[in-house]
C-alpha cells in the first residue's frame, strides 16, 4: 500500500487547542527533566514550543469562527444589568 493510499484511508486527526496545550505541557516537563541528555531536552523544548504555537493558532481559528457580538444586542440598562435582545 502506498503512502497516498494510506493517507486517504486514514486522514490526519486534528486536535483541539486544549489538547495541543496538554501535549506542550508534557513536552515541557520532559525538557526540564535532567535525567535526559541535553540534546534530547532541547528537542523536547522545541516540540513544546511547536505545540504551544499550534494551540495559539487553534484558539485564533476558533475565535475567528465565532460570530461577533453586535453592539445593539447587549445594552446596559439604568439598573446596571445587561439586557440581551434576541
Amino acid at each position: 500500500m502506498s503512502n497516498v493510499e494510506l493517507f486517504e484511508r486514514h486522514p490526519r486527526m486534528s486536535l483541539r487547542p486544549e489538547q495541543h496545550s496538554h501535549i506542550a505541557a508534557a513536552y515541557d516537563s520532559a525538557a526540564f527533566d535532567i535525567s535526559f541528555p541535553a540534546h534530547t531536552r532541547a528537542a523536547f523544548a522545541k516540540k513544546a514550543d511547536w505545540f504551544r504555537l499550534l494551540a495559539r493558532v487553534g484558539e485564533k481559528r476558533e475565535q475567528a469562527g465565532r460570530p461577533k457580538q453586535k453592539a445593539h444586542e447587549t445594552e446596559s440598562n439604568s439598573f446596571g444589568f445587561i439586557a440581551a435582545w434576541h
